[in-house]
């Protein structure tokens, strides 16, 4: 009898040939070759004996697969009969499943065996010792390629999955594939927007707690391959927070693993839990505090405020804390108001408003003249020979009048600032930037342009205004710390939103990822070292500094003692709110910061060891060690993919597309910040004369030039 691989034709009992028609009946070819299957030990052997069977093209080719399209229900044909006929034969079912998973690769082929029922032929070998692993890995690949509608399909087996993992938790192939499986088909279930998940259904079938509770159980048993049950676990869990996040807080110890996964030592790793951790929160969050009631705020001193904040307030300056310069700015508001009132002074009353919305934000008001009638008692609403009658409607008005004076320099400004607040008022932002810009043309140095800008919705756009306006000489307190905070904003969102996105190590995105965040850190610090402890913005400003701490910073013991001082500063700024009337909303990041701080020392504790042992393992490649013949065999077939040329497409397994873990080395960061105003950008201009130094454009180039050309011109001299 031939052996495996061997295709001689079986001789005739006669031993000799015979050409009449009439010949005795030969062996069928198939049951030959059935007989060849039931010798093979290899399952990329079995799977060509029964490809030849079925007559099939090279499935790792393009146009393999074009042949199977054009005979599909041919070929489907002559497997399903094939199926039927050994329904007893685990080796001819494990085989034909194999080659359905490869041709799975392609999306319209792998839709047509779906409806086929090819989900129902591999369930139950999960089931059979010998195909287990065969159809863990078909299960695997159909996944990693497959659409919505298939992953949705088999994410509703994954609690089968989860049952596999416990019941035989000696067995790491099992852990490592039926957890791919999950990571690779549990995405199509729990994502979604932010108001609902793609499909509820779905995700109601699925017991998302065992889910959490195997796949991090799983995580703690030593691997000869950690690095895929690690990777994939953090993919389970930083997809499932948002629309699974009432399984989170049933079982708190898959936030313990979003916590500790910030102290890992790899960027993508850290940036995905920390997303996952604020995701967490969305489905009962509050939105942010955007309005003060100045009733509210003149309770509250009338009423006192407590003595621990007053030394607060005290120890900073009292005159100096945002709840002094608010009242007394309102009140300066109701004067100027009143007087304009008698003399209709717009010039006048412009540059007092002027000044006002440059010393706090709730400066201007839309109060009204209103007036009793003393005979009916009635109160009706006056503009007193005005062309407005809601003060803020005063602005435009009063930048007009401005402007008619025609007096060059700060009056200009003013002018322009009148027309941006009026802009913000009236939720005209994005009129607000265009005019800012245009201002910014004329007076580059006047911070107040920058600030409007910073309010666009363009982080980027946002960022670098923020960046330039902290560096600008025209500025006031309350300017400066208003940009410090958006620029604070706009860098963690775009830092931790880039390094979700999993750039390669050393890539331009993952190098300005990391400088986005060290930024932000860096503004943080500053803010909370030098901002009024009652400003309204300390609290996000703190948030942020906790978080962003424990995802860059070294030094972090497990009782977080070097966070001591600004976790002090982020209480005491909750309690300002509560004292002003506007208690804290529960915020993403202000539940996310909570959490992770609640949950810290019981995060390192429980799964340190687990990170430390991904980190180990990042970066040293993705080649599967020689461990069983036959399912390696079979992994390297479903994994190969030729282009017509013959030359190899490479893998496509998630496993080959993982990042390794090289030390950040913070200077070289600086190659991606401006050397003017900080902002970091992958897209900087190199000074034409040293070369070394970046700048986000000429003006940030004229800005620094008297700094800078010493150095710039010594290295010239240098060089040549």
């Amino acid at each position: 009898m031939p052996g495996p691989g061997k295709r001689g034709k079986p001789k005739s009992k006669s031993g000799k040939s015979s050409s009449s028609s009439t010949s005795k009946p030969q062996v069928r070819t198939d049951e030959v070759y059935i007989t060849d299957v039931d010798n093979a030990e290899e399952w990329q052997v079995i799977i060509d004996i029964l490809s030849e069977i079925f007559g099939l093209p090279d499935l790792t080719t393009r146009g393999g697969l074009k042949k199977v399209h054009a005979n599909f229900n041919t070929i489907c044909t002559k497997i399903e009969k094939t199926y039927q006929k050994y329904s007893d034969n685990f080796k001819v079912r494990g085989a034909i499943v194999g080659i359905f998973a490869k041709m799975c690769v392609d999306s319209l082929l792998r839709n047509r065996l779906f409806e086929k029922g090819i989900l129902e032929m591999i369930l139950p070998l999960l089931h059979v010792d010998e195909t287990r692993h065969l159809a863990l890995r078909a299960l695997s690949t159909i996944t990693h390629h497959g659409g919505a509608k298939v992953r949705t399909a088999i994410a509703q087996h994954a609690n089968v999955l989860t049952k596999l993992i416990r019941d035989l938790p000696d067995d790491d192939k099992v852990a490592e594939l039926a957890i791919i499986t999950i990571a690779h088909s549990i995405t199509a279930v729990v994502e979604g927007t932010p108001k609902g998940p793609s499909n509820p259904t779905a995700l109601k079938s699925i017991d998302m707690v065992d889910v959490l509770k195997t796949t991090l159980e799983a995580t703690k048993r030593p691997y000869a391959r950690p690095r895929l049950i690690l990777d994939h676990a953090v993919e389970v869990l930083v997809c499932s927070a948002m629309h699974a996040s009432s399984s989170f807080q049933a079982y708190p110890s898959s936030i313990n693993f979003l916590v500790a996964g910030l102290r890992s030592k790899d960027w993508v790793t850290r940036c995905s839990c920390l997303g996952g951790l604020v995701r967490l929160y969305h489905m009962e969050c509050e939105d942010d505090t955007r309005q003060l009631d100045p009733q509210r705020l003149m309770f509250a001193i009338q009423r006192g405020a407590p003595e621990n904040l007053q030394d607060v307030m005290m120890d900073y300056g009292l005159m100096r804390c945002d709840i002094y310069i608010t009242l007394k700015c309102s009140g300066d508001y109701q004067k100027a108001m009143m007087q304009v009132a008698q003399d209709h002074d717009l010039y006048g009353l412009g540059l007092k408003l002027g000044d006002l919305i440059l010393r706090t934000e709730f400066s201007i008001a839309d109060g009204m003249f209103e007036v009793e009638d003393p005979v009916t008692g009635r109160h009706s609403v006056e503009d007193f020979g005005l062309p407005f009658k809601l003060w803020g409607d005063a602005l435009p008005h009063c930048a007009k009048a401005i402007r008619r004076r025609n007096k060059p320099g700060e009056e200009q400004d003013m002018a322009d600032i009148l027309d941006i607040k009026f802009m913000i008022m009236r939720q005209r932002i994005s009129d607000a930037v265009a005019f800012a810009k245009k201002s910014i043309q004329r007076s580059p140095e006047q911070a107040y342009f920058y600030y409007a800008i910073t309010l666009s919705a363009d982080g980027v756009q946002g960022l670098r205004a923020a960046k330039k306006g902290l560096k600008c000489k025209l500025t006031t307190p309350f300017v400066k710390y208003q940009m410090m905070q958006r620029a604070v904003t706009h860098a963690a969102d775009m830092g931790t939103r880039l390094l979700q996105e999993m750039p390669e190590v050393g890539d331009k995105k993952w190098e300005e990822g990391i400088a986005f965040l060290t930024s932000a850190l860096e503004d943080a610090r500053s803010y909370l070292d030098g901002a009024p402890p009652d400003n309204r913005y300390m609290k996000n400003v703190g948030y942020w500094y906790v978080l962003l701490s424990m995802l860059i910073r070294e030094d972090l013991s497990p009782d977080l003692q070097e966070l001591k001082d600004n976790l002090e500063k982020l209480k005491i700024a909750e309690q300002f709110s509560h004292f002003i009337g506007t208690p804290p909303p529960n915020t993403e990041l202000r539940l996310a910061e909570q959490a992770a701080v609640k949950h810290f020392p019981g995060a390192i504790k429980e799964f340190s060891r687990v990170f430390e042992e991904l980190d180990k393992v990042k970066g040293k490649g993705t080649l599967m060690p020689d461990r069983d013949k036959l399912d390696d065999g079979l992994a390297a077939w479903l994994e190969d993919m030729k282009l017509e040329d013959g030359t190899s497409e490479g893998p496509t397994s998630c496993e080959s597309s993982r990042r390794g873990r090289p030390t950040v080395n913070f200077e070289d960061i600086w190659l991606y910040r401006c050397s003017w105003c900080g902002n970091p950008s992958a897209v900087l201009r190199k000074c034409s004369g040293c070369a070394k130094t970046r700048y986000c454009d000429s003006a940030c180039q004229k800005s620094h030039w008297t700094e800078h050309k010493k150095a710039c011109k010594e290295f010239i001299a240098s060089s040549h």
